[in-house]
């Protein structure tokens, strides 16, 4: 049988493009706004954060629309309008003077935006790559860390220019997501390999027998959203979701003030300890993804539980004992294992419920992830006012290896659909 060739390597670097600018640039580098904006219209700080709540919400909105769009309808063409409305709603910022008109904005932006960050990164990376499917998540992903570190300078200086220079920064961040998308879009994404007359990537490293045997393998398609929800495994993913959610806020929100109080610098020492943290998070992204594809899902979430409570072990000790040379534990074991965040239920929910109804899957437990992450930050904030920031930093230890738990059961409900629905279930993708 001829060997049909695997035309998906632009997929790859179409993934990295979107984490590098539309996560990169709108997303992560969104908090280089507030104290410009606030400074230059006059808001409260406190007022504008409403902004950031509103964005969460209407992206987990958005993310469930979009995935039924590009489900369902072409994908380039709706990929194209998520850029031109995410791009417009940018522009349209420059020239907003009210509180009220930057909620309704970033929050139709935002709904736009989910058609261009994790859900179609995760969604092409799953339909493209059945091997290698976790080192090449964690490459796409680790463009939003390369990204953040390239942007954030460079938009800042755009803003330090002027009093108004926060507004050529949303300009340049909207016509280069506009250009560079909508070529991506054009040029590079494919929906998936049956739409083109090939083959998942399967082969890995595997010889040539291996190889052929991979290719005849039947591939266990998954199941309909409505399937899994019914599932013993719904619940579990809840718990992952939720948990990760609020480990990576509850944690990363909160250390840099924590070590500030203690160094009383000025945030001179917070600073070397983001930079330190950023650099390793971008090597755990990727060397997760590896390590995954290596020994699996659950040993690799124990080995990344591990790491965090070294971390977090490391962060409680700067508490107990003042030494800050101990927060270097914390940027580099903890920055190792947030690979979990972005990684974790890209991967999970791909191995757990197949890629028949993968898009809706995701952003409806995306769903529960943005609400962990946002009471992490809140509960971290009730826990620290009770039992200290120290105790509280051993509390997330216990967080981190519940998910372990619910990672555990949440694979175990995976094989009963395995063996429940061997051909995938008969119920349409809605």
């Amino acid at each position: 049988m001829e060997k049909k060739q695997f035309k998906g390597w632009g997929i790859l670097v179409a993934a990295f493009i979107m984490s590098f600018i539309p996560t990169a640039v709108l997303n992560n580098c969104f908090a280089l706004y507030m104290n410009p904006v606030c400074t230059d219209l006059g808001f409260s700080t406190g007022s504008w954060s409403l902004v950031n709540l509103i964005a969460s919400l209407t992206s987990a909105i958005g993310a469930m629309i979009v995935a039924g769009w590009y489900q369902k309808k072409n994908m380039k063409v709706m990929m194209c309008v998520c850029t031109i409305g995410t791009a417009l709603c940018f522009v349209l910022a420059t020239f907003a003077t009210k509180l009220w008109m930057m909620y309704i904005i970033f929050g139709v932006e935002n709904i736009f935006l989910a058609g261009l960050t994790q859900l179609p990164i995760s969604m092409l990376v799953t339909a493209w790559f059945e091997s290698k499917r976790s080192t090449m998540m964690s490459i796409a992903m680790a463009g939003g860390g390369v990204g953040g570190l390239i942007w954030s300078p460079i938009l800042s200086k755009m803003i330090a220019a002027s009093t108004s220079g926060w507004k050529t920064a949303m300009i340049f961040s909207a016509v280069l997501t506009a250009v560079v998308m909508c070529l991506v879009a054009i040029f590079l994404v494919k929906r998936s390999p049956a739409e083109y007359g090939t083959e998942p990537y399967r082969t890995g490293d595997a010889s040539e027998a291996d190889a052929a045997a991979a290719q005849a393998a039947p591939q266990w398609i998954g199941v309909s959203k409505q399937t899994a929800k019914k599932s013993s495994a719904w619940k579990a993913s809840i718990g992952v979701v939720m948990l990760v959610g609020a480990l990576a806020s509850g944690v990363t929100t909160h250390v840099p003030n924590f070590i500030t109080t203690i160094a009383q610098d000025g945030g001179v020492f917070q600073g070397t300890v983001l930079s330190i943290y950023s650099l390793v998070s971008i090597a755990g992204m990727v060397g997760g993804g590896v390590i995954m594809d290596k020994v699996g899902i659950k040993n690799t979430v124990l080995i990344a539980v591990a790491l965090v409570a070294v971390g977090l072990g490391c962060v409680a000790g700067v508490g107990f004992t003042g030494k800050l040379t101990l927060a270097y534990g914390y940027c580099i074991f903890f920055a190792l294992a947030m690979c979990l965040p972005k990684l974790l239920p890209a991967i999970l929910f791909s191995e757990v419920y197949g890629v028949k109804d993968y898009g809706s899957i995701y952003a409806n437990l995306n769903l529960f992830f943005l609400i962990g992450a946002a009471l992490g930050s809140v509960l971290t904030s009730i826990l620290a006012g009770i039992l200290g920031y120290a105790l509280t930093w051993i509390v997330y230890i216990v967080f981190a290896v519940l998910m372990y738990l619910c990672v555990s059961a949440a694979l175990k409900g995976g094989e009963k659909l395995k063996e429940e629905y061997p051909n995938g279930d008969d119920v349409e993708v809605a």
